[in-house]
């Protein structure tokens, strides 16, 4: 019974365990206006027929990321208008990317130890848990599609194949180039010159049509993520772009880890994995793009599950338990050295909403037209409303903060919602981690007379703006 439903008792258990870390996690009030609140925002809007407009970087959506694919979740909120619909929906979509997986393994290996463990290696893949313990991005829904692009390739289900790689590539702009690189693997593993011309040409003139064209004349922005060119660095100064960090090092090592460096024997996936690690070492200054947190690495989980299978079929044909043997005790190893934040459900104290209880009460006093400027953490459960911003001290500072954020908006909203509890995460008073700044603002608008307090419970601030 086992054999037959294994991959099904596999999917739902990480489908129940990663929704319910989700789900208590935004009820703890841990996710936030970046990223969570930004993708409620614009679903909320174009569920409610609505102009699709992210307050929080004035702006379109488009020039932080191209992510039109996103859209398609619309329908969710009609059945749960709720964030808790973005999370439960990643958790479980994420899981289901166990059974591509699992069934390019038994059609190619014919093992059926193999893999399960695979499948469990992939699902507990630390790129996929970062994902799931960090909010909702567009991106954490890659790694299931991506599997199930080499699983219709497989089986030569090619309409089913040009939609997922569609509907793939729409997810983020970054993927148009991750296609380019999949379509020089179907040259060099399939001889396939029909679709992998077309698709490495037609992925790398999208997105530098995108990013050089579209954006900054249809849109009228800068695209964010643009690089100074390599070609003003040095030939010694771009190597050493590639292991400085050595969080990069990090990185690589211990993603091929995961999977007991099994990927290493299937070469022609090599050129997807180079273009994803040159792509992020190389062509973007953002440091959480070189780490072993976030999200960045979840997209490299079928990348390396469906290498470790060809490599498996090669050369461990008669030797399962030694390749199933190598996949657990690297991916343990992962695990030990990357410590995902997910297993602390396991702790009773996880599910203690106790200190919610103050935010939870102010947030009620808050109209649902209102405008907001709000604590990164609180925003993410207040982001179904037009007008929402940061909470920032652009008094003191009013420099632009960074690429993908602002620190000043042009809109003056409504009411100022403050988490100012000085046990809290920095990451609460994002962009600038700063306590004392946001107390200091708070101060200045009702020394100024701009807002009056309206409600205080224990940490947590709302002020409202004074009409006169």
């Amino acid at each position: 019974m086992f054999k037959k439903w294994g991959i099904w008792i596999l999917i739902v258990l990480f489908a129940l365990i990663y929704s319910v870390y989700s789900v208590v996690r935004h009820l703890r009030m841990e996710t936030y206006i970046f990223d969570l609140g930004y993708y409620d925002q614009l679903i909320w809007l174009a569920s409610h027929g609505k102009k699709i407009y992210s307050s929080i970087l004035e702006s379109l959506p488009w020039i932080d990321h191209f992510s039109p694919s996103v859209f398609l979740l619309t329908p969710l909120y009609w059945i749960w208008d709720s964030p808790l619909a973005l999370l439960t929906f990643q958790a479980v979509f994420i899981s289901f990317g166990a059974y591509p997986i699992y069934k390019l393994s038994i059609n190619k290996t014919k093992s059926n130890l193999f893999s399960l463990t695979l499948s469990f290696c992939y699902l507990i893949f630390y790129g996929l848990q970062n994902a799931i313990s960090y909010d909702f991005h567009a991106v954490a829904l890659g790694p299931t599609l991506l599997a199930f692009i080499f699983w219709f390739y497989e089986e030569k289900r090619f309409k089913f194949f040009w939609l997922a790689l569609l509907i793939f590539a729409g997810l983020q702009e970054n993927f148009l180039i991750f296609a380019s690189a999949y379509g020089v693997f179907l040259i060099f593993k399939y001889k396939d010159y029909k679709r992998g011309i077309p698709i490495f040409v037609g992925g790398l003139l999208l997105f530098l049509s995108l990013i050089y064209f579209i954006i900054p004349r249809i849109f009228a922005a800068q695209y964010y993520y643009v690089t100074k060119p390599l070609e003003t660095s040095s030939f010694f100064d771009i190597v050493k772009k590639l292991y400085t960090p050595s969080s990069k090092i990090d990185v690589v090592v211990f993603s091929l880890t995961a999977f007991g460096f099994l990927p290493l024997l299937s070469p022609p996936f090599l050129v997807i994995l180079a273009e994803e690690f040159l792509g992020r070492f190389l062509m973007t200054t953002n440091s959480n793009w070189w780490i072993l947190g976030f999200h960045y690495n979840a997209i490299l989980a079928p990348v390396l599950a469906f290498s470790s299978i060809c490599a498996f079929e090669k050369y461990f044909t008669k030797k399962e338990i030694l390749a199933s043997v190598l996949i657990v005790t690297g991916t343990l190893i992962s695990l030990y050295r990357v410590k995902p934040d997910i297993p602390k459900m396991l702790n009773k104290s996880y599910y203690d909403f106790s200190k919610t209880y103050a935010a939870r009460e102010v947030i009620k006093e808050i109209p649902q037209d209102a405008s907001v400027a709000s604590s990164n953490n609180l925003g993410a459960q207040i982001a179904h409303r037009k007008g929402l911003i940061f909470l920032t001290n652009c008094v003191e500072n009013p420099k632009e903060w960074g690429p993908d954020s602002k620190r000043c908006f042009n809109l003056k909203p409504d009411y100022i919602l403050a988490d100012m509890d000085p046990y809290g995460s920095d990451n609460n008073f994002y962009p600038d981690y700063e306590r004392d700044a946001v107390e200091r603002y708070i101060d200045y608008v009702q020394k100024e007379k701009e807002y009056e307090l309206v409600k205080k419970v224990d940490w947590v601030y709302l002020l409202k703006k004074i009409a006169y």
